[in-house]
């Protein structure tokens, strides 16, 4: 399942890379993006990271007309001004991504007015939201963190004498 989130901006106000960074480095997250600093965001993807979670999501930038009228938004028309360009972001099942738009249309709103929407619930996102929401993103990327690395401790603090055969190998590559 993806999920999608829409920055609508006025092209002229679009910012650099290096522009996003700072601006959510100055909110005390430990965060990177990987593409060219001095580039803005544009067609096929995102490489960034956050508190060293290293993720990647889909972008693609569009008229804002387009997008409203491909994605059946009309409910969005009103809101807008003079926001010409809409930023879409699509990730799957990854809280690192999630954390990473959230904080990235955090300073697209501070740098450039953006309105953004959660596309999935067809809601609109105040700045405030975006920021109580990232917290809970963290938290649930540090939770599977833990399951992961839980996983794999688990089978080196058992110390039974067990047959080491290829099954019992590969079941416990599965536990």
């Amino acid at each position: 399942m993806s999920m999608t989130q829409i920055a609508f901006i006025r092209k002229a106000d679009l910012p650099t890379n290096k522009q996003i960074q700072e601006v959510i480095q100055k909110l005390g997250y430990d965060f990177k993006i990987f593409d060219d600093l001095e580039k803005q965001i544009g067609e096929g993807g995102l490489e960034c990271s956050i508190n060293g979670h290293e993720t990647y999501f889909e972008t693609y930038l569009d008229e804002a007309n387009n997008v409203i009228s491909e994605t059946e938004a009309e409910w969005i028309k009103p809101d807008l001004t003079n926001q010409d360009t809409a930023i879409s972001f699509v990730w799957g099942a990854d809280f690192s991504a999630g954390a990473c738009i959230g904080l990235i249309s955090i300073a697209l709103t501070d740098l450039s007015n953006a309105l953004v929407y959660y596309m999935d619930d067809q809601m609109k996102y105040t700045r405030e939201m975006l920021i109580a929401d990232t917290p809970q993103f963290l938290a649930e990327l540090n939770k599977q963190t833990n399951i992961k690395h839980q996983e794999v401790v688990k089978p080196n603090q058992t110390n039974k004498q067990t047959e080491t055969t290829f099954w019992n190998r590969l079941k416990n590559i599965f536990k």
